[in-house]
């Protein structure tokens, strides 16, 4: 009896309903979306030798354009199957409306916060090409990059690859925020954002240098300085950005003119207006 063979079919997804459509796509019109982290060469071939044991079981999840399958979720196990020599692989495609979301939950995997903040930037940028007037508060826009901060940081890493961007992560958690701009006038804020969070991360720098000079530098010294000058402290309620940093960057000043200070028990106390 004759094998009836797949090539396509249209499918709900259970529980939202949105249409799916699986397809056994040609390997050579494959390519894996520009913002997945740098590949593991000993998981391809961990994957590679499972592939050859038991057959490639689990599809790729991906979207169809300009006659590309554009990889969203398995770019190692593309890979191991490149390596193998595999020439058509399963492959679920998903609507356009949910690739930023999907894109935004990858992150999540095990990546620190230069690449989550290089895929926020990323699909930010991506909806700006798509329609700039969307408002940063809509919720395609919220649902699909959060937290918001991660954008600001990304523009922040594009000029200075060895921006030490966790240690602003507390205070950014209050005062950076979703702003009630369209993404356009937005982007242009956080643009001036990130040049306030480099300008930080510069004097937190020349601080920890003098402090090395004088044999007082030690591993954690950037998160105690910025500890040390947060203006923000253990208030729960969400802060002006500017403001923020306009009081850190006086507090930083006076860390700088003696940096030996942040080695005492006392921080400075927040700058008055």
């Amino acid at each position: 009896m004759r094998k009836k063979t797949l090539k396509e079919l249209a499918f709900p997804e259970p529980l939202k309903g949105k249409e799916l459509i699986f397809e056994l796509a040609p390997v050579e019109k494959m390519e894996v979306v520009k913002f997945q982290r740098k590949p593991s060469n000993f998981h391809i071939l961990r994957l590679a030798s499972s592939i050859e044991k038991v057959g490639f079981l689990v599809p790729l999840v991906g979207v169809k354009r300009n006659g590309k399958f554009l990889i969203l979720d398995g770019q190692h196990r593309l890979l191991a199957a490149q390596k193998l020599g595999i020439k058509e692989l399963p492959i679920i495609l998903v609507p356009e409306e949910i690739i930023q979301l999907m894109m935004n939950l990858n992150i999540e995997k095990e990546l620190n916060i230069r690449e989550k903040s290089y895929v926020a930037l990323k699909v930010y940028e991506d909806f700006l090409g798509k329609n700039s007037q969307f408002k940063e508060s809509d919720a395609i826009i919220s649902e699909a990059i959060e937290p918001i901060y991660f954008v600001t940081l990304g523009i922040g890493y594009e000029k200075k690859e060895n921006l030490r961007g966790k240690i602003f992560e507390n205070i950014l958690k209050k005062c950076d925020l979703v702003l009630d701009e369209t993404i356009k006038t937005a982007f242009e804020i956080r643009k001036k954002r990130a040049e306030k969070i480099l300008l930080a991360n510069e004097m937190i720098t020349e601080i920890a240098q003098k402090l090395k000079e004088t044999e007082k530098w030690h591993p954690f010294v950037y998160q105690q300085i910025i500890s040390y000058a947060n203006p923000i402290k253990k208030k729960r309620e969400f802060q002006d950005f500017d403001e923020v940093f306009d009081k850190l960057f006086v507090n930083l000043k006076k860390v700088k003119q003696n940096p030996g200070v942040i080695l005492k028990e006392k921080g400075i106390e927040e700058t008055e207006e």
